[in-house]
C-alpha cells in the first residue's frame, strides 16, 4: 500500500503520470531516510501532510530541504494540484 497514490480508491480511476509522481516521492523519501513515511508513528497514509522528522534529515546537504520540498510538491493529495513530471525535473 505505501506507494499507491491516495486517489486510487474508487471505481472511476484515471491512470496518469500524477500517480507515478506520488510513487516516485515515496521512493525518494525512503532513499533519503531509509524508511517509508508510513513508518512514522501516528501518521495515517493519505490523511494529511507527510511527516518529516528533522533528526532523520539533518545529515543531508542543506538538511534535506531541497529534497523535502520536492517530496512535498509530489505528495499533494489532489492529483490536479500535484507537481508535474516536467516541473519536478
Amino acid at each position: 500500500m505505501g506507494y499507491i497514490a491516495p486517489e486510487i480508491t474508487g471505481k472511476d480511476i484515471l491512470i496518469g503520470p500524477e500517480i507515478d509522481v506520488w510513487s516516485f516521492a515515496i521512493v525518494l523519501y525512503e532513499m533519503a531516510v531509509a524508511y517509508k513515511p508510513t513508518k512514522v508513528k501516528a501518521y495515517q497514509y493519505g490523511k494529511g501532510p507527510i511527516p518529516f522528522r528533522p533528526r532523520d534529515w539533518k545529515k543531508l546537504s542543506d538538511k534535506g530541504e531541497p529534497i523535502m520540498d520536492l517530496i512535498t510538491r509530489c505528495l499533494v493529495m489532489d492529483p490536479e494540484q500535484r507537481i508535474t513530471v516536467e516541473a519536478a525535473l
